[in-house]
């Protein structure tokens, strides 16, 4: 005769390991843990259970990457899905846009008009652009009243494609980066964009450049604090106007071709790096880094490449640097000299054109970030 066998009860630790712990979590934590996600994977999530099918409409975080798409055809449908079905009534916080490969124009559009409308507070956009001329740039994002952080990259040849309002009405913007993109005006020989951006902290430039129509930049904001000025072969020759008494960190790079004009207030300024390694294609003429030069009293830390000490010594030698005094920084601690790949100086143009930089900073150290042998009585750190 057979025995039955008594069913053992699974023990508490078992049932404990079966538990779904993720989904017993409320509904406000499993979509934060989702703004971390591309909104790819976000959306996945819906096939996980009836609970999950609507979360993701909730986001307040966007990331559309076509890194996670096989081809642009499915990337395109997905935003398309993405912005149509979500829960319109809530604000968007933050949106990131990268699109590898050519951009199409009325995706772009739709993307940054739906964040415009949605109170976006973050907006990152990184595309490609090629030169078919029915581009149209709707700038829709640079008059969102909502907008703290803008970052706008594109990747083109013609910077003219992208052309911006001639003022940006962004009362909350604070840090704004743009690269490959075209300031103007109307009926005015220079373009002064950033005057309507009252609490505008950090401004970073990347090959931007003018219309045909104006002569010079003008940066004009009372409350800029740090400003990065990026150059490109492809963005030309432009001076610059700056009118930031309250600039605290400049920093030249690039091929930069922008010489400075006027006498700007820049009384505040204490932190200067200078990487440019200048423009051969434009006005040889130019005071490329000298002209800046004039501008800095107060600067305590100043970082110079090789690049920039040879375009010194190259603006020393043109009959506009005659009339020129010699800088004069008095409050001037540290000097930091910086190699960056492929550069190189002889020890004769260095020790000339740090000459000329310190020969009124009495108190200043010469630093190096590479190994240098060099003493002119100062200080020296490797």
């Amino acid at each position: 005769m057979k025995t039955r066998r008594k069913r053992q009860r699974p023990s508490r630790k078992d049932r404990e390991g079966k538990r779904d712990r993720l989904s017993e979590l409320p509904d406000c934590v499993l979509i934060h843990m989702m703004e971390f996600m591309d909104t790819k994977h976000a959306v996945q999530t819906c096939v996980l259970s009836k609970r999950w099918k609507d979360l993701w409409k909730q986001l307040t975080t966007l990331a559309f990457n076509t890194l996670f798409f096989n081809n642009v055809v499915n990337f395109s449908k997905f935003v398309s899905h993405v912005l149509s079905t979500r829960d319109g009534s809530l604000s968007l916080l933050n949106l990131e846009f990268t699109r590898r490969g050519y951009a199409q124009p009325h995706l772009l559009d739709r993307l940054m008009k739906y964040a415009s409308l949605h109170n976006v507070q973050q907006l990152t956009i990184l595309i490609t652009l090629n030169s078919r001329p029915s581009f149209y740039f709707r700038p829709y994002i640079f008059s969102c009243e909502t907008l703290t952080f803008l970052k706008l990259s594109v990747s083109t040849y013609d910077s003219s494609m992208i052309v911006l309002p001639e003022y940006l009405y962004m009362p909350a913007i604070r840090t704004m980066q743009l690269k490959s993109v075209t300031f103007t005006a109307y009926g005015c020989d220079y373009a002064e964009p950033f005057c309507y951006c009252p609490v505008l902290n950090t401004l970073i430039l990347e090959g931007c450049s003018l219309h045909n129509d104006q002569n010079f930049l003008r940066i004009s904001n009372s409350n800029l604090s740090n400003l990065i000025l990026d150059g490109s072969l492809e963005a030309g020759f432009f001076p610059i106007d700056l009118c930031t008494p309250n600039l605290t960190s400049l920093t030249l790079s690039g091929h930069t071709d922008h010489p400075l004009i006027g006498s700007p207030n820049l009384s505040l300024l204490e932190e200067v790096t200078i990487e440019s390694v200048g423009n051969i294609c434009y006005h040889k003429t130019e005071l490329l880094i000298i002209s800046w030069l004039e501008g800095i009293r107060n600067v305590k830390l100043m970082t110079v490449s090789l690049s920039a000490l040879n375009i010194i010594l190259q603006d020393l030698s043109k009959p506009l640097s005659a009339g020129l005094q010699p800088p004069r920084f008095s409050q001037l601690k540290a000097l930091m000299v910086k190699k960056l790949p492929y550069e190189k100086l002889s020890d004769d143009r260095l020790k000339r054109s740090l000459k000329y930089l310190l020969q009124n900073s009495p108190v200043a150290k010469i630093e190096f970030d590479y190994d240098h042998d060099y003493d002119d009585g100062r200080d020296i750190h490797a």
